[in-house]
């Protein structure tokens, strides 16, 4: 029996860790051609031998890019392109978020929010799109953030419902191409980019004590949703966020006052709770 993406071509940014790597293997395994991307090349180099280790039988190559710079998404596309002269999903799993009060953020900071959140995902259909053929197939990653606020998340909290407002305006004017465009979005969930944040099994708990189904999310989790939304087996969905979150976004996010001053010192936060910016 033919796999369900044989034949097609999928680039994957943030492929070498978390769930772009995950995703990256679970759309190798069902046949398709993958590209993954990332901007350090010895991350990128062991995430290559890992998943051709994992899925052996698989087409998976690697480019060093950055997703926010418009040059570097127009040379990982042309590649993946360039592999069998077509491409048929791109995934955009890039993203971060620095934690802290928006009165301690300065202007580059949000900017640069912007530019791997939701510019990353402008480009990568700018160019992307063009490369594609009907059928083709877009997934972004969005979050929690991008639904909830959460103080101390302001720029992620914007960036991320920034992207997700770009799935909606670009499932509807891909539409007549025969391009989908959707999203997942995460809440709490082990990744790389939030390590720092599974050593205190305190700060975990009080993510597990809100969510319904109590714990948090790992990245095969989103790699599956991911997945999903990729393949045809969701071929009559666009514009659309899912969330794969245990149910999270119901409740929303911790308390983060104990956090932040807990960071930022007791003073400083007393400061930015009366208005005023301990960094100017």
């Amino acid at each position: 029996m033919e796999l369900a993406l044989a034949g097609k071509t999928a680039l994957v940014t943030g492929g070498s860790s978390g769930m772009g790597k995950f995703a990256a293997g679970l759309l190798a395994m069902d046949g398709a051609r993958v590209v993954i991307v990332g901007r350090r090349q010895e991350v990128l180099d062991a995430a290559l031998e890992d998943l051709r280790r994992q899925v052996p039988e698989g087409q998976i190559e690697a480019f060093r890019g950055d997703a926010s710079d418009g040059d570097s998404v127009r040379a990982m596309l042309a590649y993946a392109h360039g592999l069998a002269d077509r491409l048929d999903i791109i995934v955009n799993s890039v993203g971060g978020g620095a934690y802290k009060p928006l009165l301690m953020f300065d202007e580059d900071e949000v900017m640069a929010e912007y530019r791997i959140t939701a510019l990353s995902a402008f480009l990568l259909a700018r160019y992307g799109v063009p490369l594609m053929g009907a059928g083709g197939s877009i997934v972004c990653v969005s979050s929690t953030a991008g639904f909830r606020s959460c103080m101390g998340l302001g720029p992620y909290n914007m960036a991320k419902a920034a992207l997700e407002m770009f799935v909606k305006v670009a499932a509807e004017e891909f539409g007549s191409a025969g391009i989908r465009v959707n999203a997942v979005r995460p809440g709490m969930t082990r990744a790389e980019g939030t390590a720092d944040m599974f050593v205190d099994d305190a700060l975990v708990k009080t993510f597990t004590d809100i969510i319904p189904l109590g714990r948090v999310g790992e990245s095969e989790d989103l790699a599956k949703v991911i997945r999903f939304l990729a393949g045809p087996e969701s071929g009559w969905v666009t514009g659309q966020v899912f969330a794969a979150d245990g149910g999270q976004e119901l409740k929303g996010f911790p308390d983060p006052n104990p956090m932040l001053d807990m960071i930022y010192g007791e003073d400083a936060m007393a400061q930015v709770r009366a208005g005023k910016s301990p960094v100017d």
